[in-house]
C-alpha cells in the first residue's frame, strides 16, 4: 500500500479552506499542519475552523518555519497572493525547507513571462532541495489553458484556437466579487484597473502555456479589462448592485505569432451572467470543439486541481514546473 502524503496548507482564505477540508477527507493524504498570518486565525483549532471532524489537533500556526520543521510534510498547498513578487520568499523558503508546492498564485502557472528572475531563483531553490514548485487551479489551470492542450492531443495540426468563459459571479464568493469590481462606479473601476489592481490575473500566462503546448512561437500577447455595466439592480448574498454600476469584467486576450492570430481569449464573469459557459473552438485537423455547459464552479475546482495535483508535483522532477511538465492530474482518493 502506498504511504499517505503528508501536507501542509499554508493560507487559510475562503479557497485555501476549502483545499485543507478536501485534502483532509482524502484517504491518500494526512493533513498534518496549517500555516497563517491572520490574527482571527492563529491558534484556532483547525478543525473547528473547517467544520471538519476528519481533522485531529492540528492548530493554525503563523510560524512558517517552526510548522513545516515540525511537520515533516511532504507537501505544501499554497494559498496566499495571485502575485509572484508578494510570494517568491514564501516559496523559496517552503522548497529550501524539503518540501514539495502547489500553489493557486496565478502567475506562478507560467512565471518567466513577467518574472524571469523570481522564477529563476525559485527553481534553483527547488532544485538543490530536490522538491518541485508548480502553479496550478481551474483559470488559469485548467479551463482556458490545459484543458485545451490537452484536447490538442488528439488533433493532427492546430491553427487556432478561441476560448471563451462566461461566469456568473452571483454565487461566488466575496473576495472574488470585488476582484471583478462588482458594486463599483465605473470610473473607480477604470482607475483601478489602469493599475493592475483589479480583475482577473493569468490570462497572459494561459496563453503563454497553451502557445507553447501548441508549438507556438508567439511574439505577442496581449491583453485588456473592461467593465461590464449593470443595466439592472442585481444582489448577491454580499452586496446590492445599482443599475449603472459595475457588475464584473470582460477580460479579453489574444497571442500572435509573426502577425498571425493563433489564441484569442474572451473571459466575462460578473454578477447575473445568463448562460455561464467554458468553451474551446480550434481551427484544426480534425475540427475540435469542446463546451461546458454552466461552466466549471471556480472555487470547488481550484480546490480540487490543488489537491489532485499533489501526488503530481511530487512526482515530478525537482525545481520550478509547469502544468506541461507534471504527470497528468486526476481525481485522487
Amino acid at each position: 500500500m502506498n504511504q499517505k502524503l503528508r501536507v501542509v496548507s499554508f493560507g487559510l482564505g475562503p479557497i485555501g479552506q476549502r483545499a485543507a477540508a478536501l485534502a483532509a477527507s482524502k484517504t491518500s493524504l494526512d493533513l498534518v499542519g496549517a500555516i497563517d498570518v491572520d490574527p482571527a486565525l492563529v491558534g484556532r483549532d483547525l478543525g473547528e475552523l473547517l467544520g471538519s471532524d476528519s481533522v485531529d489537533g492540528i492548530t493554525v500556526s503563523a510560524d512558517a518555519a517552526a510548522t513545516l520543521q515540525d511537520a515533516r510534510p511532504d507537501a505544501v498547498i499554497h494559498c496566499t497572493s495571485s502575485f509572484l513578487p508578494v510570494v517568491g520568499d514564501q516559496l523559496m523558503a517552503i522548497a529550501e525547507s524539503g518540501c514539495n508546492v502547489i500553489s493557486s498564485t496565478e502567475e506562478l502557472l507560467w512565471p518567466r513571462l513577467q518574472h524571469p528572475d523570481i522564477a529563476d531563483r525559485i527553481d534553483q531553490a527547488a532544485q538543490a532541495a530536490n522538491v518541485s514548485v508548480l502553479g496550478t487551479g481551474v483559470n488559469p489551470g485548467f479551463v482556458m489553458d490545459c484543458l485545451p492542450a490537452f484536447a490538442s492531443s488528439v488533433c493532427y495540426g492546430v491553427e487556432s484556437v478561441v476560448c471563451r468563459r462566461y461566469v456568473d459571479a452571483t454565487p461566488r464568493r466575496l473576495p472574488f466579487q470585488k476582484k471583478i469590481g462588482a458594486s463599483m462606479e465605473v470610473d473607480q473601476f477604470n482607475d483601478l484597473a489602469a493599475q493592475g489592481k483589479l480583475g482577473h490575473i493569468g490570462l497572459r500566462e494561459s496563453i503563454a502555456l497553451l502557445g507553447a503546448a501548441l508549438g507556438f512561437e508567439l511574439d505577442t500577447i496581449k491583453q485588456d479589462i473592461q467593465p461590464i455595466v449593470a443595466t439592472r439592480a442585481l444582489e448577491t448574498e454580499y452586496m446590492q448592485i445599482k443599475e449603472g454600476q459595475v457588475a464584473g469584467i470582460h477580460n479579453t486576450g489574444f497571442g500572435d505569432e509573426r502577425g498571425k492570430r493563433r489564441i484569442e481569449m474572451d473571459l466575462r464573469m460578473y454578477v447575473g451572467a445568463e448562460d455561464p459557459v467554458d468553451e474551446c473552438v480550434f481551427v484544426s485537423e480534425p475540427p475540435m470543439h469542446l463546451r461546458i455547459e454552466g461552466g466549471t464552479q471556480g472555487d470547488f475546482a481550484t480546490a480540487a486541481m490543488l489537491v489532485n495535483g499533489l501526488a503530481g508535483v511530487v512526482a515530478a522532477p525537482p525545481g520550478l514546473r509547469t502544468m506541461l511538465e507534471v504527470p497528468l492530474v486526476h481525481l485522487v482518493g
